[in-house]
Protein backbone atom coordinates (compact mmCIF):
# COMPACT_ATOMS: atom_id res chain seq x y z
CA UNK A 1 0.00 0.00 0.00
CA UNK A 2 1.56 3.44 -0.40
CA UNK A 3 0.99 5.94 2.26
CA UNK A 4 3.15 8.88 1.65
CA UNK A 5 3.44 9.02 -2.24
CA UNK A 6 2.04 12.64 -3.19
CA UNK A 7 0.33 12.79 -6.53
CA UNK A 8 0.89 15.74 -8.58
CA UNK A 9 -1.69 18.01 -8.56
CA UNK A 10 -2.48 18.43 -12.41
CA UNK A 11 -5.59 20.90 -13.56
CA UNK A 12 -7.71 17.54 -14.90
CA UNK A 13 -6.71 15.73 -11.49
CA UNK A 14 -8.41 19.19 -10.05
CA UNK A 15 -11.76 19.54 -12.40
CA UNK A 16 -12.15 16.29 -10.88
CA UNK A 17 -12.31 16.79 -7.77
CA UNK A 18 -14.45 20.03 -8.17
CA UNK A 19 -16.80 17.90 -10.35
CA UNK A 20 -17.03 15.50 -7.45
CA UNK A 21 -17.64 18.03 -5.09
CA UNK A 22 -20.29 19.56 -7.16
CA UNK A 23 -22.09 16.20 -7.90
CA UNK A 24 -21.77 15.04 -4.08
CA UNK A 25 -23.81 18.81 -3.21
CA UNK A 26 -26.35 17.87 -5.90
CA UNK A 27 -27.11 13.51 -5.56
CA UNK A 28 -30.06 13.47 -3.22
CA UNK A 29 -31.94 15.89 -5.57
CA UNK A 30 -30.58 15.01 -9.10
CA UNK A 31 -29.70 11.35 -8.77
CA UNK A 32 -29.28 10.92 -12.68
CA UNK A 33 -26.62 14.10 -12.93
CA UNK A 34 -24.52 13.05 -9.98
CA UNK A 35 -24.20 9.35 -11.11
CA UNK A 36 -22.95 10.54 -14.60
CA UNK A 37 -20.97 12.94 -13.29
CA UNK A 38 -19.68 10.45 -10.45
CA UNK A 39 -19.05 7.56 -13.45
CA UNK A 40 -16.92 10.09 -16.21
CA UNK A 41 -14.98 10.95 -13.06
CA UNK A 42 -14.05 7.68 -11.98
CA UNK A 43 -12.86 7.20 -15.46
CA UNK A 44 -10.82 10.16 -15.52
CA UNK A 45 -9.39 9.14 -12.68
CA UNK A 46 -8.74 5.67 -13.62
CA UNK A 47 -6.84 6.97 -16.60
CA UNK A 48 -4.37 9.72 -14.29
CA UNK A 49 -3.77 6.69 -12.02
CA UNK A 50 -5.14 8.97 -9.14
CA UNK A 51 -6.78 5.87 -6.78
CA UNK A 52 -7.59 8.30 -3.91
CA UNK A 53 -10.25 10.14 -6.46
CA UNK A 54 -10.93 6.48 -8.22
CA UNK A 55 -12.36 5.98 -4.06
CA UNK A 56 -14.25 8.91 -3.77
CA UNK A 57 -15.77 8.35 -7.32
CA UNK A 58 -17.25 5.31 -6.42
CA UNK A 59 -18.44 6.66 -3.00
CA UNK A 60 -20.51 8.46 -4.93
CA UNK A 61 -22.09 6.12 -7.03
CA UNK A 62 -22.56 4.18 -3.82
CA UNK A 63 -24.54 6.96 -1.92
CA UNK A 64 -26.44 7.20 -5.45
CA UNK A 65 -27.07 3.54 -5.54
CA UNK A 66 -28.74 3.41 -1.96
CA UNK A 67 -30.56 6.45 -2.26
CA UNK A 68 -32.86 4.38 -5.18
CA UNK A 69 -32.92 2.00 -2.67
CA UNK A 70 -30.01 -0.43 -4.26
CA UNK A 71 -28.49 -2.21 -1.56
CA UNK A 72 -26.70 -4.74 -3.10
CA UNK A 73 -25.17 -2.30 -6.38
CA UNK A 74 -24.15 0.09 -3.00
CA UNK A 75 -22.68 -2.84 -1.40
CA UNK A 76 -20.37 -3.62 -4.53
CA UNK A 77 -19.22 0.03 -4.98
CA UNK A 78 -17.82 0.31 -1.30
CA UNK A 79 -15.74 -2.98 -1.97
CA UNK A 80 -14.61 -1.54 -4.71
CA UNK A 81 -13.54 2.04 -2.89
CA UNK A 82 -12.08 0.53 0.14
CA UNK A 83 -9.65 -1.30 -2.67
CA UNK A 84 -8.96 1.69 -4.13
CA UNK A 85 -8.30 3.55 -0.62
CA UNK A 86 -5.66 0.66 -0.10
CA UNK A 87 -3.63 1.69 -3.01
CA UNK A 88 -3.54 5.40 -2.11
CA UNK A 89 -3.78 6.64 1.24
CA UNK A 90 -5.77 9.73 1.34
CA UNK A 91 -7.85 11.03 4.32
CA UNK A 92 -11.18 12.82 2.27
CA UNK A 93 -11.24 10.08 0.47
CA UNK A 94 -11.28 7.32 3.50
CA UNK A 95 -13.91 9.53 5.16
CA UNK A 96 -16.24 9.28 2.07
CA UNK A 97 -16.46 6.09 1.79
CA UNK A 98 -16.37 4.99 5.79
CA UNK A 99 -19.62 7.14 5.86
CA UNK A 100 -20.97 5.23 2.50
CA UNK A 101 -19.23 2.15 4.49
CA UNK A 102 -21.28 3.51 8.36
CA UNK A 103 -24.56 3.27 5.87
CA UNK A 104 -23.98 0.08 4.08
CA UNK A 105 -24.00 -1.61 7.37
CA UNK A 106 -26.41 -0.21 9.29
CA UNK A 107 -28.74 -1.26 6.17
CA UNK A 108 -27.55 -5.08 6.35
CA UNK A 109 -27.91 -5.16 10.18
CA UNK A 110 -24.37 -4.70 10.97
CA UNK A 111 -24.98 -2.33 13.84
CA UNK A 112 -22.13 -2.27 15.41
CA UNK A 113 -20.30 -1.88 12.38
CA UNK A 114 -22.39 0.90 11.40
CA UNK A 115 -21.50 3.09 14.02
CA UNK A 116 -17.75 2.47 14.12
CA UNK A 117 -17.25 3.68 10.56
CA UNK A 118 -19.68 6.21 10.72
CA UNK A 119 -17.47 7.47 14.01
CA UNK A 120 -14.13 7.16 11.38
CA UNK A 121 -15.69 8.99 9.04
CA UNK A 122 -16.53 12.36 11.15
CA UNK A 123 -13.20 11.93 12.73
CA UNK A 124 -11.69 11.42 9.15
CA UNK A 125 -13.45 13.84 7.86
CA UNK A 126 -12.76 16.62 10.65
CA UNK A 127 -8.69 15.84 10.43
CA UNK A 128 -9.12 17.69 6.48
CA UNK A 129 -10.49 20.97 8.25
CA UNK A 130 -12.73 20.83 4.68
CA UNK A 131 -16.57 22.71 5.77
CA UNK A 132 -18.07 20.94 3.29
CA UNK A 133 -16.44 17.62 3.51
CA UNK A 134 -17.08 17.50 7.21
CA UNK A 135 -20.93 18.87 6.55
CA UNK A 136 -21.27 15.96 3.78
CA UNK A 137 -19.74 13.02 6.30
CA UNK A 138 -22.25 13.97 8.85
CA UNK A 139 -25.06 14.37 6.77
CA UNK A 140 -24.15 10.67 5.77
CA UNK A 141 -24.11 9.46 9.05
CA UNK A 142 -26.76 10.77 10.70
CA UNK A 143 -29.45 8.70 9.76
CA UNK A 144 -26.85 5.89 10.94
CA UNK A 145 -26.45 7.78 14.39
CA UNK A 146 -30.01 8.63 14.76
CA UNK A 147 -31.18 5.05 13.94
CA UNK A 148 -28.97 3.26 16.72
CA UNK A 149 -29.62 6.07 19.28
CA UNK A 150 -26.37 7.85 20.22
CA UNK A 151 -26.62 9.08 23.86
CA UNK A 152 -25.59 12.58 22.51
CA UNK A 153 -27.50 12.89 19.41
CA UNK A 154 -29.00 16.29 20.02
CA UNK A 155 -25.63 17.94 20.12
CA UNK A 156 -24.32 16.09 17.24
CA UNK A 157 -27.33 17.54 15.28
CA UNK A 158 -26.84 20.98 16.31
CA UNK A 159 -23.33 20.86 15.41
CA UNK A 160 -24.10 19.51 11.91
CA UNK A 161 -26.78 22.47 12.02
CA UNK A 162 -24.28 24.97 13.09
CA UNK A 163 -21.86 23.75 10.51
CA UNK A 164 -24.06 24.34 7.68
CA UNK A 165 -25.06 28.01 8.94
CA UNK A 166 -20.85 28.65 8.58
CA UNK A 167 -21.18 27.49 5.18
CA UNK A 168 -23.95 29.62 4.25
CA UNK A 169 -25.59 26.01 2.72
CA UNK A 170 -29.35 26.58 3.00
CA UNK A 171 -30.06 22.78 1.32
CA UNK A 172 -28.17 21.69 4.03
CA UNK A 173 -29.33 23.68 7.07
CA UNK A 174 -32.94 22.85 5.79
CA UNK A 175 -32.36 19.45 6.12
CA UNK A 176 -30.47 19.53 9.27
CA UNK A 177 -33.28 21.56 10.74
CA UNK A 178 -35.14 18.44 9.76
CA UNK A 179 -33.24 16.11 11.61
CA UNK A 180 -33.45 18.18 14.56
CA UNK A 181 -37.26 18.36 14.39
CA UNK A 182 -37.32 14.50 13.90
CA UNK A 183 -34.79 14.38 16.99
CA UNK A 184 -37.07 16.49 19.24
CA UNK A 185 -40.28 14.59 18.00
CA UNK A 186 -39.19 11.19 19.29
CA UNK A 187 -37.79 12.84 22.30
CA UNK A 188 -41.28 13.78 22.85
CA UNK A 189 -41.06 17.97 22.28
CA UNK A 190 -43.87 18.36 19.85
CA UNK A 191 -43.91 21.61 20.16
CA UNK A 192 -40.15 21.88 19.49
CA UNK A 193 -40.25 19.90 16.85
CA UNK A 194 -43.15 22.13 14.90
CA UNK A 195 -40.89 25.09 15.44
CA UNK A 196 -37.89 23.51 13.99
CA UNK A 197 -39.88 21.84 10.79
CA UNK A 198 -41.39 25.13 10.04
CA UNK A 199 -38.13 26.98 9.92
CA UNK A 200 -36.45 24.06 7.90
CA UNK A 201 -39.57 24.60 5.35
CA UNK A 202 -38.55 28.69 5.04
CA UNK A 203 -35.38 27.59 4.68
CA UNK A 204 -35.77 25.29 2.18
CA UNK A 205 -38.03 27.39 0.49
CA UNK A 206 -35.24 30.07 -0.09
CA UNK A 207 -33.52 27.98 -2.92
CA UNK A 208 -33.80 29.06 -5.83
CA UNK A 209 -33.98 25.36 -7.66
CA UNK A 210 -32.69 21.56 -6.77
CA UNK A 211 -34.90 21.83 -3.60
CA UNK A 212 -38.08 19.27 -4.39
CA UNK A 213 -35.88 16.41 -2.43
CA UNK A 214 -35.57 18.61 0.51
CA UNK A 215 -39.05 19.87 0.08
CA UNK A 216 -40.35 16.50 0.09
CA UNK A 217 -38.06 15.03 3.26
CA UNK A 218 -39.55 18.08 5.42
CA UNK A 219 -43.09 17.70 4.66
CA UNK A 220 -43.27 14.15 5.29
CA UNK A 221 -41.65 15.09 8.85
CA UNK A 222 -44.25 17.36 9.29
CA UNK A 223 -46.61 15.33 8.27
CA UNK A 224 -45.32 12.50 11.45
CA UNK A 225 -45.34 15.46 13.85
CA UNK A 226 -49.15 16.27 12.55
CA UNK A 227 -50.04 13.15 13.10
CA UNK A 228 -48.80 12.65 17.00
CA UNK A 229 -50.96 16.00 16.94
CA UNK A 230 -53.85 14.80 15.84
CA UNK A 231 -54.34 17.06 12.98
CA UNK A 232 -54.97 13.74 10.74
CA UNK A 233 -55.96 16.66 7.84
CA UNK A 234 -52.96 18.57 7.70
CA UNK A 235 -50.93 15.37 7.99
CA UNK A 236 -52.87 13.65 5.21
CA UNK A 237 -52.43 17.28 2.66
CA UNK A 238 -48.45 16.79 4.04
CA UNK A 239 -47.86 13.62 2.83
CA UNK A 240 -49.59 14.28 -0.24
CA UNK A 241 -47.35 17.23 -1.00
CA UNK A 242 -44.15 15.19 0.06
CA UNK A 243 -45.03 12.28 -2.07
CA UNK A 244 -45.92 14.67 -4.83
CA UNK A 245 -42.57 16.24 -4.99
CA UNK A 246 -40.68 12.91 -4.30
CA UNK A 247 -42.25 11.54 -7.40
CA UNK A 248 -41.67 14.44 -9.32
CA UNK A 249 -38.84 13.17 -11.16
CA UNK A 250 -40.13 9.21 -11.31
CA UNK A 251 -36.85 8.34 -9.60
CA UNK A 252 -37.88 8.79 -5.76
CA UNK A 253 -36.04 7.29 -2.54
CA UNK A 254 -37.54 4.21 -1.75
CA UNK A 255 -37.28 4.73 2.12
CA UNK A 256 -38.42 8.33 1.89
CA UNK A 257 -41.12 7.42 -0.35
CA UNK A 258 -42.70 4.24 2.04
CA UNK A 259 -42.34 6.45 5.46
CA UNK A 260 -44.37 9.39 4.00
CA UNK A 261 -47.17 6.83 1.93
CA UNK A 262 -46.92 4.86 5.64
CA UNK A 263 -47.92 8.64 7.13
CA UNK A 264 -50.29 9.22 4.37
CA UNK A 265 -52.28 5.41 5.52
CA UNK A 266 -52.19 6.55 8.89
CA UNK A 267 -53.64 9.79 8.27
CA UNK A 268 -56.32 8.54 6.19
CA UNK A 269 -57.26 5.79 8.81
CA UNK A 270 -57.70 8.38 11.58
CA UNK A 271 -60.55 10.24 9.63
CA UNK A 272 -62.09 6.90 8.36
CA UNK A 273 -61.20 6.14 4.93
CA UNK A 274 -60.08 3.02 5.57
CA UNK A 275 -60.23 1.82 1.32
CA UNK A 276 -58.09 4.94 0.60
CA UNK A 277 -55.63 4.28 2.96
CA UNK A 278 -55.46 0.49 1.82
CA UNK A 279 -55.47 1.58 -1.75
CA UNK A 280 -52.35 4.21 -1.21
CA UNK A 281 -50.31 1.13 0.57
CA UNK A 282 -51.13 -0.82 -2.13
CA UNK A 283 -50.14 1.75 -4.96
CA UNK A 284 -46.54 1.98 -3.41
CA UNK A 285 -46.55 -1.59 -2.98
CA UNK A 286 -46.79 -1.59 -6.93
CA UNK A 287 -44.55 0.92 -7.47
CA UNK A 288 -41.90 -1.10 -5.50
CA UNK A 289 -41.89 -4.46 -6.60
CA UNK A 290 -40.08 -6.44 -5.76
CA UNK A 291 -37.38 -4.14 -4.36
CA UNK A 292 -37.23 -3.41 -0.36
CA UNK A 293 -39.38 -6.41 1.30
CA UNK A 294 -38.52 -4.95 4.77
CA UNK A 295 -40.12 -1.45 3.41
CA UNK A 296 -43.28 -3.58 2.11
CA UNK A 297 -43.75 -5.02 5.39
CA UNK A 298 -43.53 -2.06 7.16
CA UNK A 299 -46.44 -0.79 4.64
CA UNK A 300 -48.13 -3.28 5.01
CA UNK A 301 -48.17 -4.06 9.22
CA UNK A 302 -49.44 -0.14 9.09
CA UNK A 303 -52.47 -1.15 6.84
CA UNK A 304 -53.28 -4.23 8.51
CA UNK A 305 -52.78 -2.55 12.33
CA UNK A 306 -55.15 0.09 11.10
CA UNK A 307 -57.42 -1.89 9.79
CA UNK A 308 -57.82 -4.27 12.83
CA UNK A 309 -58.77 -1.18 15.32
CA UNK A 310 -61.40 -0.34 12.79
CA UNK A 311 -63.10 -4.01 13.13
CA UNK A 312 -62.01 -5.47 9.76
CA UNK A 313 -60.40 -8.26 10.82
CA UNK A 314 -60.32 -10.56 7.45
CA UNK A 315 -58.81 -7.52 5.51
CA UNK A 316 -55.85 -6.99 8.36
CA UNK A 317 -55.78 -10.65 8.76
CA UNK A 318 -54.82 -10.58 4.69
CA UNK A 319 -52.42 -7.69 4.79
CA UNK A 320 -50.79 -8.89 7.75
CA UNK A 321 -50.18 -12.67 6.41
CA UNK A 322 -48.49 -10.59 2.75
CA UNK A 323 -46.75 -8.85 5.59
CA UNK A 324 -44.88 -11.76 7.52
CA UNK A 325 -44.08 -13.42 4.20
CA UNK A 326 -42.52 -10.04 2.93
CA UNK A 327 -40.54 -10.34 6.50
CA UNK A 328 -39.47 -13.60 5.60
CA UNK A 329 -37.64 -12.44 2.27
CA UNK A 330 -36.19 -9.80 4.00
CA UNK A 331 -34.91 -12.19 6.50
CA UNK A 332 -33.20 -14.12 3.54
CA UNK A 333 -31.89 -11.10 1.45
CA UNK A 334 -30.58 -9.34 4.39
CA UNK A 335 -28.79 -12.72 5.57
CA UNK A 336 -27.15 -12.75 1.79
CA UNK A 337 -25.89 -9.35 2.26
CA UNK A 338 -24.64 -9.63 5.45
CA UNK A 339 -22.45 -13.01 4.53
CA UNK A 340 -21.11 -10.90 1.54
CA UNK A 341 -20.08 -8.11 3.35
CA UNK A 342 -18.86 -10.23 6.40
CA UNK A 343 -16.68 -11.70 3.34
CA UNK A 344 -15.25 -9.07 1.80
CA UNK A 345 -14.36 -7.16 5.46
CA UNK A 346 -12.62 -10.42 6.33
CA UNK A 347 -10.55 -10.89 3.09
CA UNK A 348 -9.70 -7.32 3.28
CA UNK A 349 -8.40 -7.70 6.77
CA UNK A 350 -7.52 -10.90 7.05
CA UNK A 351 -3.72 -10.16 7.84
CA UNK A 352 -4.62 -7.85 10.68
CA UNK A 353 -7.19 -9.82 13.06
CA UNK A 354 -8.12 -13.01 11.16
CA UNK A 355 -9.97 -15.29 14.02
CA UNK A 356 -10.84 -12.68 17.04
CA UNK A 357 -12.82 -10.88 13.13
CA UNK A 358 -14.80 -14.23 12.17
CA UNK A 359 -15.69 -14.59 16.05
CA UNK A 360 -16.87 -11.18 16.24
CA UNK A 361 -18.80 -11.10 13.00
CA UNK A 362 -20.49 -14.21 13.61
CA UNK A 363 -21.98 -12.87 16.88
CA UNK A 364 -23.03 -9.77 15.01
CA UNK A 365 -24.75 -11.76 12.27
CA UNK A 366 -26.34 -14.23 14.76
CA UNK A 367 -27.56 -11.50 16.69
CA UNK A 368 -29.11 -9.76 13.55
CA UNK A 369 -30.61 -13.12 12.09
CA UNK A 370 -31.57 -13.76 15.91
CA UNK A 371 -34.06 -10.00 15.72
CA UNK A 372 -35.11 -10.65 12.64
CA UNK A 373 -36.43 -14.20 13.46
CA UNK A 374 -38.07 -12.47 16.57
CA UNK A 375 -39.94 -9.99 14.37
CA UNK A 376 -40.77 -12.77 12.00
CA UNK A 377 -42.46 -15.26 14.84
CA UNK A 378 -44.37 -11.89 16.35
CA UNK A 379 -45.57 -11.55 12.80
CA UNK A 380 -46.57 -15.11 12.68
CA UNK A 381 -47.83 -15.29 16.06
CA UNK A 382 -50.18 -11.76 15.20
CA UNK A 383 -50.91 -14.08 11.74
CA UNK A 384 -52.08 -16.59 13.62
CA UNK A 385 -54.38 -14.60 16.35
CA UNK A 386 -55.87 -12.45 13.37
CA UNK A 387 -56.67 -15.83 11.71
CA UNK A 388 -58.60 -16.88 14.99
CA UNK A 389 -60.41 -13.67 15.56
CA UNK A 390 -61.27 -14.01 11.23
CA UNK A 391 -62.60 -17.61 11.99
CA UNK A 392 -64.67 -17.35 15.33
CA UNK A 393 -68.03 -15.46 15.65
CA UNK A 394 -67.69 -12.34 17.99
CA UNK A 395 -71.09 -13.11 19.75
CA UNK A 396 -70.72 -16.65 20.70
CA UNK A 397 -67.25 -17.32 20.43
CA UNK A 398 -67.25 -20.20 18.57
CA UNK A 399 -66.26 -20.72 15.45
CA UNK A 400 -67.90 -19.58 12.31
CA UNK A 401 -68.44 -21.19 8.78
CA UNK A 402 -65.61 -20.55 7.17
CA UNK A 403 -63.30 -21.76 9.80
CA UNK A 404 -65.88 -24.97 9.21
CA UNK A 405 -65.00 -24.67 5.64
CA UNK A 406 -61.31 -25.16 6.25
CA UNK A 407 -61.88 -27.73 8.74
CA UNK A 408 -63.99 -29.91 6.51
CA UNK A 409 -61.01 -29.74 4.03
CA UNK A 410 -58.37 -30.62 6.53
CA UNK A 411 -61.02 -33.73 7.81
CA UNK A 412 -60.88 -34.75 4.53
CA UNK A 413 -57.27 -34.95 3.70
CA UNK A 414 -56.62 -36.73 7.16
CA UNK A 415 -58.29 -39.23 6.85
CA UNK A 416 -60.46 -38.58 10.54
CA UNK A 417 -61.64 -42.74 11.86
CA UNK A 418 -65.30 -43.20 10.06
CA UNK A 419 -68.47 -42.62 11.35
CA UNK A 420 -68.99 -39.41 11.24
CA UNK A 421 -72.09 -37.29 11.74
CA UNK A 422 -73.30 -33.72 11.38
CA UNK A 423 -76.30 -32.64 12.81
CA UNK A 424 -77.56 -28.89 12.11
CA UNK A 425 -79.23 -27.03 15.41
CA UNK A 426 -81.78 -24.49 15.23
CA UNK A 427 -83.52 -22.26 17.93
CA UNK A 428 -86.99 -22.48 17.45
CA UNK A 429 -88.88 -19.32 16.85
CA UNK A 430 -85.87 -17.41 17.54
CA UNK A 431 -87.20 -14.34 15.71
CA UNK A 432 -90.42 -14.19 18.06
CA UNK A 433 -87.79 -14.09 21.00
CA UNK A 434 -86.02 -11.13 19.38
CA UNK A 435 -89.71 -9.81 18.71
CA UNK A 436 -90.86 -10.05 21.92
CA UNK A 437 -87.69 -9.82 24.47
CA UNK A 438 -85.81 -7.23 22.49
CA UNK A 439 -82.51 -8.36 20.78
CA UNK A 440 -80.03 -8.50 23.95
CA UNK A 441 -81.64 -10.84 25.18
CA UNK A 442 -81.58 -12.86 22.31
CA UNK A 443 -78.15 -12.60 22.35
CA UNK A 444 -77.97 -13.48 25.73
CA UNK A 445 -79.53 -16.78 24.35
CA UNK A 446 -77.44 -17.51 21.56
CA UNK A 447 -74.41 -17.01 24.14
CA UNK A 448 -75.88 -19.64 26.87
CA UNK A 449 -76.86 -22.11 24.05
CA UNK A 450 -72.96 -22.01 22.82
CA UNK A 451 -72.06 -22.57 26.79
CA UNK A 452 -74.45 -25.53 26.76
CA UNK A 453 -73.31 -27.05 23.29
CA UNK A 454 -69.59 -26.73 24.64
CA UNK A 455 -70.43 -28.42 28.07
CA UNK A 456 -72.45 -31.21 26.32
CA UNK A 457 -69.91 -31.73 23.34
CA UNK A 458 -66.80 -33.89 23.93
CA UNK A 459 -63.74 -32.03 22.81
CA UNK A 460 -63.16 -33.77 19.66
CA UNK A 461 -65.99 -32.60 18.52
CA UNK A 462 -66.43 -29.08 16.13
CA UNK A 463 -69.29 -27.01 17.35
CA UNK A 464 -69.96 -23.89 15.20
CA UNK A 465 -72.34 -20.94 14.77
CA UNK A 466 -73.17 -21.21 11.08
CA UNK A 467 -75.10 -18.19 11.17
CA UNK A 468 -78.29 -16.40 13.30
CA UNK A 469 -79.44 -18.70 15.67
CA UNK A 470 -78.22 -22.04 13.55
CA UNK A 471 -74.74 -24.06 14.76
CA UNK A 472 -73.74 -26.87 13.30
CA UNK A 473 -71.88 -29.89 15.05
CA UNK A 474 -69.68 -32.16 13.58
CA UNK A 475 -68.73 -35.73 15.46
CA UNK A 476 -66.06 -38.00 14.55
CA UNK A 477 -65.86 -41.39 15.38
CA UNK A 478 -69.64 -41.20 16.22
CA UNK A 479 -72.63 -42.88 14.20
CA UNK A 480 -76.03 -41.51 13.76
CA UNK A 481 -77.70 -43.16 16.91
CA UNK A 482 -74.88 -42.08 19.13
CA UNK A 483 -74.90 -38.23 17.50
CA UNK A 484 -79.15 -38.60 17.87
CA UNK A 485 -78.58 -39.47 21.61
CA UNK A 486 -76.44 -36.47 22.35
CA UNK A 487 -78.36 -33.91 20.03
CA UNK A 488 -81.14 -35.02 22.36
CA UNK A 489 -79.26 -34.37 25.72
CA UNK A 490 -78.54 -31.11 24.24
CA UNK A 491 -82.35 -30.39 23.22
CA UNK A 492 -82.91 -31.48 27.03
CA UNK A 493 -80.52 -29.25 28.31
CA UNK A 494 -81.69 -25.90 26.33
CA UNK A 495 -85.13 -27.13 27.53
CA UNK A 496 -84.68 -27.37 30.89
CA UNK A 497 -82.14 -24.24 31.24
CA UNK A 498 -83.53 -21.15 33.80
CA UNK A 499 -84.14 -19.15 30.92
CA UNK A 500 -86.47 -17.18 33.25
CA UNK A 501 -83.55 -14.80 34.73
CA UNK A 502 -82.99 -13.86 32.25
CA UNK A 503 -85.90 -12.61 31.16
CA UNK A 504 -90.13 -13.37 32.79
CA UNK A 505 -92.06 -15.69 30.30
CA UNK A 506 -89.01 -16.45 28.20
CA UNK A 507 -88.68 -20.69 27.16
CA UNK A 508 -86.28 -21.71 24.70
CA UNK A 509 -86.49 -24.96 22.58
CA UNK A 510 -84.19 -26.15 19.68
CA UNK A 511 -84.67 -28.54 16.26
CA UNK A 512 -81.76 -30.79 15.15
CA UNK A 513 -81.16 -32.83 12.04
CA UNK A 514 -78.52 -35.59 12.05
CA UNK A 515 -76.63 -37.56 9.17
CA UNK A 516 -74.11 -39.48 9.66
CA UNK A 517 -71.63 -41.24 6.95
CA UNK A 518 -68.08 -43.44 6.33
CA UNK A 519 -67.49 -41.74 3.13
CA UNK A 520 -65.07 -38.77 4.37
CA UNK A 521 -65.12 -37.72 0.57
CA UNK A 522 -69.16 -36.67 1.79
CA UNK A 523 -69.13 -34.60 4.24
CA UNK A 524 -69.77 -31.33 3.01
CA UNK A 525 -72.91 -33.27 1.33
CA UNK A 526 -73.49 -34.89 4.68
CA UNK A 527 -73.96 -31.45 6.12
CA UNK A 528 -76.86 -30.46 3.15
CA UNK A 529 -78.82 -33.70 4.45
CA UNK A 530 -78.49 -33.07 8.22
CA UNK A 531 -80.24 -29.97 6.69
CA UNK A 532 -82.62 -30.92 5.17
CA UNK A 533 -83.49 -33.18 8.29
CA UNK A 534 -83.83 -30.19 10.47
CA UNK A 535 -87.06 -28.99 8.57
CA UNK A 536 -88.46 -32.45 8.95
CA UNK A 537 -87.89 -31.74 12.29
CA UNK A 538 -89.32 -28.24 12.21
CA UNK A 539 -92.18 -29.73 10.24
CA UNK A 540 -92.58 -32.50 12.76
CA UNK A 541 -93.59 -29.85 15.43
CA UNK A 542 -90.35 -28.55 16.36
CA UNK A 543 -88.22 -29.46 20.06
CA UNK A 544 -86.85 -32.93 18.49
CA UNK A 545 -84.38 -34.73 16.61
CA UNK A 546 -84.43 -36.21 12.71
CA UNK A 547 -82.46 -39.06 11.77
CA UNK A 548 -81.58 -41.79 9.54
Amino acid sequence: MQTDLVLPVTSESERVRQALGHAWLLHLEDPPTALTAAVECHEVARSLGDFALCARARALQGSVSLHRGDLSGALDLVFDAERYCERREDTAARAEVAALKAQVSFFTGSYAEALRHAEMAIALADQTGDLDLRISVRRGTCMVLGNIGVPDLGARIEELLELTRDSAHLWEEAISRNDLAVYLQEAGDLCGAEREIERALEVAQKIDSQNHFALGVIHSTRADIRLLAGHAEEALADAQRAIALLTERGDPNPYVLAATVRAEVQARMALGAFDDARQSGEDVLAWLGDRLPHTRSLILSTVASALREAGRVEDAYEALAKAAELERQAFRELSELQLRLERATLETSAARRESDALAVKNRELANAHAELANRASELERLEAQLRDQAERDPLTGLHNRRYLAHELDRLTEQELPVPVSVAVLDLDHFKSINDRFGHTIGDDVLVRVAGLLCDTLRASDIVVRSGGEEFVIVMPMTDARAASACCRRILRAIHEESWGQLAEGLTVTASAGVAATHDLSALEALANVADRRLYQAKDAGRDCVVSE
